[in-house]
């Protein structure tokens, strides 16, 4: 799969936005980790792999059994980006995976990613609209509670959403 880099993403990862935007974005994640109850909870949570290795994670993929890390800052040639390494988490053990494993181990779940959305999509109707940062709720607990009836109506009687599960 060659994956060439499209030209927003020169914009986007060039050093003059990313250190016009770095201290925001300290400021931003420092709030968000520090939020009371479940929300800061669940941010502390998604990025606690953070923590385990010294280099920093650079794509990550979860199944049900496997938790795939790819390491970076990854190395980009002809608009390839390679990871450094990475490791493959099962239970609580890790085996590492050399930068050529790590390399091909990415392009496949990426290929398979797309396989699946494709084949999930079909038949559904979506509109892609441009991507811009989602808007506060109104009433936070509100749009919450709607969310949850609507799952508890497909999936039956489920914990209180307040359990980690």
């Amino acid at each position: 799969m060659s994956d060439k880099s499209a030209p927003e993403e020169g914009v986007i990862f060039s050093r003059e936005t990313c250190d016009s935007f770095v201290q925001l974005m300290i400021d931003e994640f420092v709030r968000r980790l520090s939020r009371p109850g479940l929300d800061g909870a669940w941010y502390r949570h998604f990025i606690l792999d953070w923590l385990y290795f010294d280099r920093p994670m650079f794509d990550r993929f979860r199944g049900a059994e496997f938790n795939i890390q790819f390491e970076g800052p990854p190395v980009g040639i002809d608009g390839l980006h390679y990871p450094l390494g990475g490791f493959i988490e099962r239970q609580i053990e890790w085996t590492r995976i050399s930068p050529a494993e790590a390399f091909d181990l990415r392009e496949k779940l990426r290929e398979a990613v797309d396989e699946t959305v494709h084949t999930w999509m079909a038949g559904r109707d979506f509109e892609f609209v441009p991507a811009h940062p989602e808007k506060s709720f109104t009433d936070r607990a509100a749009a919450d509670a709607a969310v949850v009836d609507e799952i508890r109506a497909f999936a039956g009687a489920l914990p209180d959403i307040g359990e980690f599960g």
